[in-house]
């Protein structure tokens, strides 16, 4: 599985080539890894191969899922954000068409 999520504000670069303070901007606004998953009690957990965040690999990611009708919904437990630093739970929603 792979997963990409970006900002709907990312910023745009300023020109052909990316100053540091951009590449910080756009490393800051989105979130990316890939790896295998399983299916267990309710939960997918992933076992990530790579990541935007190393420290994503070091464990399994585990989170609880849940499908009502043509929707998935994927959250994860209570986590420290990254760029913040605050307490965040992240919910993914998808919807079959």
């Amino acid at each position: 599985m792979m997963a990409l999520v970006v900002s709907r504000d990312r910023p745009a670069p300023m020109g052909a080539k990316l100053t540091d303070d951009e590449k910080i901007g756009l490393f800051d606004s989105m979130l990316a890894y890939c790896g295998t998953y399983k299916v267990e009690d309710g939960r997918v957990i992933h076992q990530v191969d790579a990541s935007w965040n190393p420290l994503w690999g070091l464990a399994e990611q585990i989170r609880p899922f849940s499908i009502s009708g043509d929707m998935l919904v994927i959250s994860n437990a209570p986590a420290i954000d990254p760029v913040t630093a605050e307490e965040v739970i992240y919910r993914l929603e998808f919807q079959k068409v």
